[in-house]
């Protein structure tokens, strides 16, 4: 998987098709998504998502993995923001969790190239 580095974003360039399944679910508004309980009923990977600018491709997401573990939100996950990508054959602003931001944007040969920071909120031990 090729990787770089530009400015103050690491990036790397995936496919859809290599990502584990997951549901993407579009929801009226970011307020709508920010509601959502930790983590939502259901099962299986959710990736909720809206758009805060469309014009500006700015989108507000939340990652569930709902798997029964520790793990009840994930706060960054490029793997989803590749296939919402792809999805939308577009370039996205991804703001996900409390401190990170993700774009996105169609690479060659029908990539997905993701470049993302995250700011340390907290440090836990599972």
């Amino acid at each position: 998987m090729p990787t770089w580095q530009d400015g103050e974003f690491t990036w790397i360039r995936g496919r859809s098709q290599w990502v584990p399944d997951r549901r993407m679910q579009q929801y009226a508004s970011a307020e709508e998504v920010d509601a959502l309980p930790c983590p939502p009923p259901g099962d299986g990977w959710l990736y909720a998502w809206a758009w805060q600018d469309r014009a500006a491709g700015r989108v507000r997401t939340r990652g569930f993995p709902r798997r029964g573990d520790a793990i009840a939100e994930d706060e960054a996950t490029g793997a989803s923001a590749i296939v919402l990508t792809a999805e939308l054959q577009r370039a996205l602003d991804i703001i996900q969790g409390k401190g990170s931001q993700i774009l996105t944007r169609p690479g060659p040969n029908g990539t997905v190239e993701v470049g993302g920071r995250v700011i340390l909120e907290e440090t836990r031990s599972l």
